[in-house]
C-alpha cells in the first residue's frame, strides 16, 4: 500500500510541475503545423492536444519515479537482521 502512495505522490508532483510549466514549454519547443492567418482555432486545439499528452507523460513518469523511490526507501529502512 505504501508503494501506491509513493506512485500517487510522484504522479501528482510531476503533473503539477508540467501543468505549471507546460504552456511555456509548448510555446518555446513547438511550432504549430497549421497556418495562423486569422483563425486561431487550429493552433489552439493542436497546442492543447500536445499539452494533454505532456500531462499524461508526466503522470506516468511521476508514477514510475514514485514507485522507484518507494522501493529505494523501503530497502534502506529495513532493520538489519545480522546479530
Amino acid at each position: 500500500m505504501r508503494s501506491v502512495w509513493w506512485a500517487v505522490s510522484g504522479a501528482i508532483i510531476l503533473v503539477t510541475l508540467i501543468t505549471w510549466t507546460g504552456p511555456t514549454l509548448i510555446s518555446w519547443w513547438f511550432t504549430p503545423p497549421v497556418d495562423t492567418l486569422f483563425n486561431c482555432k487550429g493552433p489552439i486545439e493542436w497546442s492543447l492536444r500536445r499539452f494533454q499528452w505532456a500531462q499524461l507523460a508526466g503522470l506516468l513518469l511521476g508514477s514510475v519515479l514514485g514507485l522507484t523511490a518507494s522501493f529505494a526507501f523501503k530497502k534502506s529502512n529495513r532493520p538489519s537482521s545480522a546479530q
